[in-house]
C-alpha cells in the first residue's frame, strides 16, 4: 500500500535520514518513532507529497508519487496534524472547511467514543482544553473516511485515559491503512510495526 524506497531527505540544517526503506500492508498501522528533530514528521509530509525527498521513490497504491500523481493519491489521505492550532474556531467550522458539512453525524460518534459529547463540535475551541481540542479535530479527520489515515503526535495533549481510547478507535478502523509519528510508548505498543529514525 506504501512503501518507502531508500528515502534521503536533508534540509539546509543538514541531513535529516539516508536510504529510508519500509512498508504499510494495506490495513496496517506502522508508527514512525524516534527523538524530536529526527525526521518524524517530515515522513508524513513525504507521503503526502509537500516535501521531496533528495532521492528515492515512494509508491502508493503500486502509483509512484509525483506531481502527476500528487493530487488524486492526496484524495484518498487525511491527515491529523501534530499543530492543532488550525485557522478555524470549532469543529463545526473545520467540517466545512474541509468541505465535509454532511460528515457531522460521523464525527459525533467518534467524539462519544472518544470520550466526548456529540454536541462538542459546536463548542468554541478557545473554551476547551488541548486535549479536548485534539480529540475533536482526530474525530473531524477520521469522519471523512478516507483509505489512508496520517497521525502526527496524536496522543501529544491527551492523558492515559484518552490516549487508551484513541487506541480503541484505532484499532476498530476497518480496512484503513495508517502511518502515525509518536514517541508515546502505550501508543507505540499498540501499532503493528514500528519505523525508528
Amino acid at each position: 500500500m506504501i512503501q518507502f524506497e531508500e528515502i534521503t531527505l536533508s534540509f539546509s540544517t543538514g541531513k535529516v535520514f539516508s536510504n529510508l526503506s519500509f512498508s504499510v500492508e494495506e490495513g496496517g498501522h506502522v508508527c514512525i518513532s524516534g527523538p524530536s528533530g529526527s525526521g518524524k514528521s517530515s515522513v508524513l509530509k513525504i507521503i503526502q507529497g509537500y516535501i521531496l525527498p533528495d532521492k528515492g521513490n515512494v509508491k502508493i497504491n503500486r502509483t509512484s508519487l509525483n506531481k502527476n500523481s500528487v493530487k488524486e493519491l492526496r484524495s484518498i489521505m487525511t491527515y491529523v496534524p501534530q499543530n492543532i492550532n488550525l485557522p478555524v474556531t470549532s469543529g463545526d467550522e473545520l467540517l466545512k472547511l474541509l468541505g465535509a458539512g454532511n460528515k457531522r453525524e460521523n464525527t459525533g460518534r467518534f467524539l462519544q467514543n472518544l470520550g466526548l459529547e456529540k454536541n462538542m463540535v459546536h463548542r468554541p475551541f478557545d473554551e476547551m482544553s488541548g486535549g479536548q481540542k485534539q480529540r475533536i479535530v482526530i474525530s473531524v479527520c477520521l469522519s471523512l473516511d478516507r483509505d489512508v489515515i496520517l497521525l502526527d503526535e496524536p496522543t501529544s495533549s491527551l492523558d492515559e485515559e484518552s490516549i487508551q481510547n484513541l487506541i480503541r478507535v484505532i484499532n476498530d478502523l476497518e480496512g484503513k491503512t495508517i502511518v502515525s509519528a509518536s514517541h508515546n510508548q502505550m501508543w507505540i505498543e499498540s501499532v503493528d510495526k514500528v519505523v525508528a529514525l
